[in-house]
């Protein structure tokens, strides 16, 4: 199992003792900014990038440990892998490939998304910059 894998896992049992920082972030969007750190941490688990998202990988596998209820862990892995396989290979249609500039622009889109709607956002851990 990957390490960033490991990180998701460890955390949901942690849902009944973590109170929610972001309560107007949708458990489905936290899932997707996790599965976004993990693909690019995984993209270059060497340099820079990794050591920048660490912190966003720690803050998104607790923001969904805090969202999930004990229903939801039944399914979070499903929707975990599924999100991840899309970060690895992002495309606009499903069975296509899609060009670089469509990565870029998915990439960039939900890199913005998880930066000004949780991480900067008022409880997030970057809500003063």
């Amino acid at each position: 199992m990957r390490p960033a894998a490991l990180v998701f896992l460890t955390t949901l049992p942690l849902q009944a003792q973590t109170a929610d920082p972001l309560p107007n972030f949708p458990l489905d969007s936290a899932i997707t900014c996790l599965a976004y750190t993990v693909s690019a941490i995984e993209a270059d688990p060497k340099g820079d990038i990794a050591a920048a998202r660490a912190d966003w990988l720690v803050f998104f596998s607790g923001l969904v440990a805090a969202k999930s209820t004990p229903a939801d862990t039944k399914v979070l892995g499903d929707r975990f892998a599924k999100e991840l396989l899309f970060y690895r290979a992002p495309s606009f249609e499903e069975g296509t490939t899609a060009s670089p500039a469509e990565v870029d622009e998915i990439l960039t889109g939900t890199a913005r998304m998880c930066w000004f709607d949780a991480l900067a956002a008022d409880g997030g851990p970057y809500a003063d910059q």
